[in-house]
């Protein structure tokens, strides 16, 4: 599967799976989302505040000066009458007057000249020439009393009919309303109800509730609703702007539940406010008259122990600051809204985001990714604060940040499994060009920036094909030459690290291996001396192979070695090998080309010898020293890996007593039997015979000079001979 396919999958896949799990559980990531929203408030600062309100606090103040709450109805009906005289285009309150005056005189006598403070207060509501717009709640349990069937609106809500099945409204229970004496007083009325979240927090507020078949308004819209004096207000529904409450210049997004979102600002007192104790006192507390003609005036509490206070994304607000602050929300016409193309913006976003995120695909890198995930959220961010700021559209953050949170994850993952399958695919490949135990050294000693060493004692391994230019001749095709050659080195990496070696490199058709490095190898001088075996009788069945294809046969010639090496990584940052270095590296490479001296397809060193488990059959050759250096060590040919035959035995015996012979200087008895066992029928080595027999007729001369030597030492023009 290429690339552009893995690409274009993942990217359905994550697109697929936000948008299905976003579907089903809209809601899953709210919390997140309502703080992503919080701090888009928070940034905005400060907003919408239009002076279209003022609020008449029945403070600490005013409690103070006053008298304790409930303020007796005649006190509510000079405030009443005060706020007239500053011609206010309406007044709201917040206050529901549920229960008759306790203070009232009327309450404590029978004369009907006394005065009745519930009446004074209600006909001063009756008698102002601002319209008085009075608060009350709907409740979800049922009330044993009710003050009022429905109260009293001078206007018509109506839903048209394209919007019925648009909207539900909540239906409460019953109302607690004011006595009839102030509520029938009254211009209209208003619910104080709020909306709280799961958390407890205000994020809507009811602009409409339907009771006893009636749709009857919040304070706030009913405030607007009488500046406006429209006796009309249609529910209604389109395609962009959803549902909506209608009437003169007006249009207030709701959703299906007739709910508005109110637009918080992040400090409310810039809201004009007056005690309402300088109301009475006509001091008006720095303000003139001026500051309350046209506008809408709130009556209600802020005072310790009477303010009923709702949590909001900038902390606590009291019910009245609520009302004022929605009343600010519908005149401004700022409004937070959901806009019709959210799904389409929604969905577009996964798609882009996830398709910049996966790009992991083509460039691998893990920082890229990182890079365009944190420019993706800080570019969306924006984007989505700045329609919230410009325009007050309400987009859900889910679909950004999940996207952003998977896309990521499923690049990096899909990074380091890619990154995994090249190491393993690199590893194999390396693992076939030297070994699983050096690739692991290298791995594992990668920190090791000085390419150090370590002392270790190994077999080591040359092996060679004999008159191998002769062979490039006589095949003169490169594809031919190359799969034979190929074919040979197969056969014999597998026998090598089937035996537990490593094999160092390939020199030409030369082969250097080593047994117990990097890892430890149990016996490893008799593993290398059998992998030598094995491979001269593999050439056997290979050789039939190359007969067939009309193919010169493969001889080869083998050296085997122990000894203490030098094992690690040589080489520079830009190239380096894992190999093996010593004197013992070169005196097998020494005994591999000595071969050819000695008509011998398998020399094994001294030390290789001293190290042997297992039985063998092997024969003494001779004691070499290699040209350069001090060590003389004794040589030996391998026949098989088995005790010699009665018939090898014999030779082999004689043999080695005649080499004997030889370093004794006892020259006449080591020609006699090195000449008796060239005749012999059974020899293993004649070659060898003609050397020594030579050797021991130039002796002679030797000894008498006194410059006679047993030792044979080895140089390049030995080896070439």
């Amino acid at each position: 599967m290429n690339n552009i396919l893995k690409y274009l999958i993942s990217v359905l896949i994550i697109s697929l799976t936000i948008i299905g799990v976003n579907y089903q559980y809209p809601d899953h990531l709210k919390y997140i989302n309502d703080k992503v929203l919080n701090i888009f408030f928070k940034t905005r600062g400060s907003n919408i505040i239009q002076g279209n309100v003022v609020i008449i606090d029945i403070d600490d103040n005013s409690i103070n000066e006053i008298g304790q709450w409930p303020w007796s109805r005649n006190t509510m009906a000079e405030l009443i009458n005060s706020l007239n005289t500053l011609s206010p285009a309406v007044i709201g309150s917040t206050i529901i007057f549920s229960e008759s005056d306790r203070t009232s005189p009327s309450n404590f006598s029978r004369d009907p000249n006394v005065p009745n403070y519930d009446e004074i207060f209600g006909l001063a509501i009756e008698d102002s020439e601002v319209p008085v717009v009075l608060g009350y709640s709907f409740l979800d349990i049922e009330e044993q009393r009710e003050n009022h069937i429905v109260p009293y609106v001078p206007a018509v809500f109506k839903t048209k009919d394209r919007s019925k099945d648009k909207i539900s409204f909540y239906n409460p229970n019953s109302a607690l309303l004011n006595i009839p004496t102030i509520q029938d007083a009254s211009y209209s009325s208003g619910f104080l109800n709020s909306i709280t979240d799961e958390n407890g927090r205000v994020i809507y507020m009811p602009m409409l509730m339907q009771y006893k078949d009636q749709l009857l308004p919040s304070m706030a819209l009913e405030l607007v609703r009488t500046i406006y004096s429209s006796r009309k207000i249609y529910i209604d529904w389109n395609e962009k702007d959803k549902n909506f409450i209608e009437f003169e210049d007006m249009k207030i997004p709701i959703d299906n539940s007739a709910l508005l979102r109110v637009n918080y600002f992040d400090s409310y007192e810039t809201i004009k406010r007056v005690s309402a104790v300088d109301i009475l006192n006509k001091t008006f507390n720095g303000y003139n008259r001026n500051d309350f003609a046209n506008k809408i005036v709130l009556i209600g509490s802020n005072a310790s122990g009477i303010a009923l206070y709702t949590p909001t994304p900038f902390g606590k607000i009291s019910a009245l600051e609520l009302q004022a602050l929605v009343v600010e929300n519908i005149l401004s016409k700022r409004y937070l809204t959901i806009p019709y193309w959210e799904e389409l913006f929604q969905y577009t976003s996964t798609v882009l985001i996830s398709m910049l995120i996966l790009l992991s695909i083509f460039y691998g890198s893990v920082l890229l990714n990182i890079g365009i995930a944190i420019a993706s959220a800080v570019i969306f961010y924006f984007i989505l604060l700045d329609l919230f700021i410009d325009y007050g559209y309400i987009i859900n953050t889910t679909y950004v940040i999940e996207t952003i949170v998977v896309s990521l994850i499923v690049s990096i993952i899909g990074y380091f499994l890619k990154n995994r399958a090249d190491l393993l695919n690199v590893k194999g490949k390396f693992a076939s060009k030297v070994s699983k135990e050096v690739m692991d050294d290298i791995l594992n000693n990668n920190k090791n920036k000085d390419l150090s060493s370590k002392r270790k004692e190994v077999t080591i391994f040359f092996s060679d094909i004999k008159s191998f230019t002769k062979i490039t001749e006589q095949i003169n095709d490169p594809s031919k030459l190359t799969r034979y050659i190929n074919r040979y080195m197969d056969a014999m990496t597998k026998n090598i690290m089937y035996l537990n070696g490593t094999v160092d490199k390939f020199m030409g058709d030369a082969i250097m291996a080593y047994w117990n490095a990097p890892g430890d190898v149990e016996n490893h001088s008799d593993k290398a001396l059998c992998s030598a075996i094995e491979q001269v009788e593999l050439l056997k069945d290979l050789n039939k192979i190359n007969l067939s294809e009309r193919l010169p046969i493969i001889e080869i010639r083998i050296g085997l070695n122990a000894g203490e090496v030098f094992v690690g990584e040589v080489g520079g940052d830009l190239r380096s090998d894992y190999t093996i270095m010593g004197k013992n590296v070169n005196h097998t490479a020494v005994l591999e080309q000595a071969g050819k001296y000695y008509g011998a397809s398998i020399i094994m060193s001294q030390s290789v010898k001293d190290n042997l488990k297992d039985e063998y059959t092997y024969m003494l050759i001779d004691m070499m020293q290699v040209d350069g250096t001090s060590d003389a060590f004794n040589i030996y040919q391998v026949f098989a890996k088995e005790l010699p035959t009665k018939f090898a035995k014999e030779f082999i015996e004689e043999f080695e007593k005649a080499i004997m012979f030889y370093r004794d200087a006892n020259i006449d008895d080591a020609i006699l039997i090195f000449r008796n066992i060239q005749l012999s029928e059974n020899n293993m080595n004649k070659k060898l015979c003609e050397i020594y027999i030579k050797r021991c007729e130039l002796a002679y001369e030797k000894i008498k000079n006194g410059v006679f030597n047993p030792v044979q030492s080895i140089d390049k023009s030995f080896i070439s001979s």
